[in-house]
């Protein structure tokens, strides 16, 4: 499998957390509306696995790294 190493900065690394997590509602919805056994719903379930689990090892990855509130995806301030 080939690879890609990508430096990024914080506010890359947020634009792409909260695009994901866009990704990932986006293709629940697909599922709701097609239901689990339809194609489209079937194919939406695998997507959102790979997904989930691209997003558990780029969180793993970019935790050391970035502060919490790098991994907000909606606008309200993080309370420490």
């Amino acid at each position: 499998m080939s690879e890609l190493d990508l430096k990024i900065d914080r506010a890359t690394f947020t634009l792409l957390w909260k695009s994901l997590h866009a990704r990932e509602d986006a293709l629940l919805q697909i599922v709701e509306q097609h239901g689990e056994d339809s194609d489209q719903g079937a194919d939406a379930l695998n997507d959102i696995v790979a997904l989930r689990l691209y997003k558990k090892e780029l969180k793993e990855q970019a935790e050391p790294v970035f502060d919490p509130n790098a991994f907000l995806v909606d606008d309200e301030p993080y309370d420490l």
